[in-house]
């Protein structure tokens, strides 16, 4: 795991030997798969069993977001597999995908890290704390996709264009399965949403 935590920061800064601190083997990928797995778990399905199934659209919903993540990261294994087997450069794919898998966690520490600290310096300003949010999330945007496009290459030792073409299709594989999900939840996610936007105004009208 040491070494793991290693590989993510060095690929995180950029450094090209991080790696080498991944493993190139199938079981490394279901290690690297499994806490995604369990937070997806955690996130989707722990809640339909506290609702007690009540809401039979809410627990649809949590099982679609839920399967919605799984298919998410398993088209990334997939896609990566596919273009290293086009290329006939199948050597690292399995330490590619694990790389990836692991980096996808650096972004989303140093976002929290990032709001732990904006928050007890501007917990007293909700204006500027929004604007630092805003900026945050652009930065975290584009930091994902640069460091996805770094491990692609570093991993399966590419160049710049098919590195590029490998974070396209993952991008937009990942839009098109958001997508089908939307479309089949849209109504309840509007009906939802016009329930909440009648509470927040009955909440202002009651002060």
């Amino acid at each position: 795991m040491k070494s793991t935590i290693r590989g993510m920061f060095m690929l995180g800064r950029g450094k090209r030997e991080g790696i080498h601190e991944f493993s190139n083997s199938s079981d490394s990928v279901l290690s690297a798969l499994a806490p995604w797995i369990a937070l997806a778990l955690a996130v989707n399905l722990l809640p339909i069993l506290m609702m007690r199934f009540k809401d039979m659209h809410a627990v649809s919903i949590s099982i679609s977001m839920f399967l919605v993540k799984i298919c998410c990261l398993l088209i990334t294994v997939g896609i990566i597999h596919f273009f290293a087997s086009l290329w006939n450069n199948e050597t690292n794919w399995k330490q590619t995908a694990v790389a990836i898998l692991w980096c996808f966690w650096v972004p989303i520490l140093d976002f929290i890290l990032f709001f732990m600290i904006a928050g007890l310096l501007f917990s007293g300003a909700p204006n500027i704390f929004m604007a630092l949010f805003g900026f945050a999330s652009v930065l975290y945007m584009a930091y994902s996709i640069w460091l996805s496009w770094f491990v692609v290459k570093v991993g399966l030792q590419t160049t710049t264009s098919r590195s590029i073409v490998i974070v396209v299709s993952l991008i937009l594989a990942s839009m098109v399965i958001y997508s089908i999900f939307v479309a089949c939840n849209y109504s309840y996610m509007m009906q939802a949403a016009h329930e909440l936007q009648q509470q927040i105004e009955q909440a202002k009208l009651a002060q």
